[in-house]
């Protein structure tokens, strides 16, 4: 029942979607589902994995710890994503520590796969790798981004990135929690929303933020 589960998952995965059904059950042999309760760490910063890992079910917390133990939100993976642990899959077997802690900020549900049989059963085949890079492109992008927030954009930046490349996301959390991953203080995060409301680029309707002019808010981080 558990490995049916698992190749009907990987049937879903626009990763896999090249492989035959026989490929899909020979992956679905090297795999397995893991449950991880809230708040526990599903690998640290270092940490030699041996894995790929993804998120099925739940929400992921991705930080690093400064030399002063505070914290550095780097970002959140959501469900059906690659946890970006591409480093495993090198080609000359070196191995290279993470480059940040991992933790489930709910009851998660992860698909691991077998690093090691995955790279000799499945990085031949040119869509596999193909797919391999355009999910190494996106984790480009995504890091591309963090370098923005936390050394490019000032706070108004931030917010006005946020409202417009993830509006949902911005909408289903507390403003704590949108302070803290975008870096800033609260009250920070309320006058800069009071001000762009005042700059009429957006609205609250039922507690809910709608964008009204689009392209000047864009303009906040492109300028």
């Amino acid at each position: 029942m558990k490995q049916l589960r698992i190749k009907d998952y990987l049937a879903r995965l626009e990763l896999f979607d090249c492989l035959n059904k026989e490929e899909c059950e020979l992956l679905a042999s090297i795999s397995s589902i893991n449950k991880y309760p809230k708040k526990s760490i599903i690998f640290y910063e270092n940490d030699i994995l041996t894995y790929i890992y993804v998120l099925i079910k739940g929400d992921i917390r991705l930080y690093k710890i400064d030399r002063f133990d505070n914290e550095i939100f780097l970002d959140t993976v959501k469900e059906n994503s690659f946890i970006y642990t591409v480093s495993n899959l090198s080609y000359n077997n070196q191995q290279t520590g993470t480059f940040y802690n991992a933790q489930a900020m709910q009851d998660c549900e992860i698909l691991q796969i077998d690093a090691e049989k995955f790279k000799a059963l499945f990085l031949t085949k040119p869509q596999i790798l193909q797919n391999f890079l355009n999910e190494s492109f996106k984790t480009i992008m995504q890091l591309q981004y963090i370098i923005n927030r936390d050394i490019i954009f000032d706070g108004m930046a931030k917010v006005a990135h946020m409202l417009c490349n993830d509006l949902d996301k911005f909408n289903k959390m507390k403003k704590q929690e949108i302070a803290y991953s975008l870096h800033l203080q609260p009250e920070t995060l309320s006058r800069i929303l009071k001000k762009l409301h005042k700059l009429d680029l957006i609205q609250t309707i039922n507690n809910k933020i709608k964008i009204i002019n689009f392209s000047d808010l864009q303009l906040i981080y492109q300028a």
